[in-house]
C-alpha cells in the first residue's frame, strides 16, 4: 500500500511536536498532509427552568471560532516553512461530531495518523481514533509519545490471529513490510483450525507474505495467563521491533470496553508506532 495522502485531526490546544512529528512523516512517505483543526464547541447551558442565556453562549462560540481560525492560520505558516505539500482545514464543531468528521475525512486519506494522550487528558484523540478505524474503512497509524522513525522501518512485529482484520492490516502494510530488514510473525496460543490458522499456525501467511517478497520468522508464543497486549509489547521490545501491524477490535467494542481487550491495551501504552486496520 502506498500512503499518498496522509490526515491529521488537532485540537486547538495541540503541542508543536505532533505537527513536527506528522510533517516528517508526511516527507519520508512524499505525501500530502491533511490537519484538520479541531475546536469543540461548549454545549449550550441549561438553567431548571430550561432557559438557556443565549447571548453568553454565543459568544463562546464566536470565541472558539476565532481561536480555531487562529490555530489553523498559525498551523498555516508552520507548514509552509516545512516544504511539505499540506492543506488546513479548521473545523468548529460539537463534541458528536468530531468522530463523523474523522470518519469523513479518513476515508479520503490513505492513512490517519493518532496520537495516543495520557489518562486524563482531553478525549479528542480518542473521538478521531473511533471515527478514523471504524467507520472509514482505512488504517490508522498509532504515535506513542516517544520519538519515531517511521516511515523507516527496520523491523515489523505482525501480531497474526487469523483473523479478518489481522488480514487487512497485513494487506495495508505490505509494502512497509517488503522495505524492512526483518519481520516477525507472532501468534499467540494458535490453535490449527480449517477456518482459521490452518493446519500448520503461520506457515499459510509465511506463504503469502513470501510471495511478496517478505521474508518472515513465525513466533508461536504461549499466552500462560498473560495479558496479549503484554506479550506484544514485550516481544516488540525483545526483537527491537519499530512499528506493529495488528487489527483491531476483533471483538465487538462493547465487549472490548466493558472487559478490556488487546486493541484497548495497546491503545493505552505503546513504545512504537502501531499500525492498526479494522
Amino acid at each position: 500500500m502506498s500512503f499518498k495522502t496522509l490526515f491529521l485531526a488537532v485540537g486547538c490546544d495541540q503541542d508543536a511536536a505532533q505537527i513536527d512529528r506528522a510533517i516528517e512523516i508526511a516527507r519520508g512517505l512524499e505525501a500530502h498532509l491533511v490537519v484538520a483543526v479541531v475546536g469543540v464547541a461548549v454545549p449550550p447551558p441549561a438553567s431548571p427552568y430550561g432557559v438557556v442565556p443565549t447571548d453568553l453562549w454565543a459568544g463562546e462560540l464566536d470565541e472558539g471560532q476565532a481561536v480555531t481560525r487562529d490555530k489553523a492560520a498559525a498551523l498555516v505558516a508552520r507548514l509552509e516553512a516545512s516544504g511539505v505539500s499540506f492543506e488546513v482545514e479548521p473545523q468548529f464543531v460539537d463534541r458528536g461530531t468530531v468522530t463523523s468528521l474523522a470518519a469523513r475525512s479518513a476515508r479520503y486519506a490513505d492513512l490517519t495518523l493518532v496520537q495516543l494522550q495520557a489518562p486524563g487528558a482531553d478525549p479528542l484523540q480518542g473521538l478521531v481514533m473511533n471515527g478514523a478505524l471504524f467507520e472509514s474503512g482505512r488504517p490508522v497509524l498509532l504515535l506513542p509519545e516517544t520519538a519515531v522513525t517511521f516511515p523507516k522501518v527496520e523491523r515489523v512485529l505482525l501480531a497474526w490471529d487469523a483473523s479478518v482484520e489481522a488480514a487487512k492490516a497485513v494487506r495495508e502494510a505490505i509494502g512497509l513490510m517488503q522495505r524492512a530488514k526483518a519481520v516477525d510473525a507472532v501468534l499467540i496460543d494458535p490453535v490449527p483450525s480449517f477456518d482459521g490458522h490452518g493446519a500448520e499456525p503461520g506457515a499459510d501467511l509465511a506463504t503469502y507474505l513470501g510471495r511478496h517478497g517478505v521474508a518472515v520468522t513465525v513466533h508461536r508464543l504461549p499466552r500462560e495467563g498473560q495479558e496479549v497486549g503484554d506479550i506484544l509489547r514485550r516481544t516488540a521490545t525483545d526483537l527491537g521491533a519499530d512499528l506493529i501491524v495488528m487489527g483491531g477490535f476483533g471483538h465487538s467494542r462493547l465487549r472490548e470496553r466493558i472487559f478490556g481487550g488487546t486493541t484497548t491495551a495497546m491503545m493505552r501504552d505503546i513504545k512504537v508506532p502501531v499500525l492498526m486496520a479494522h
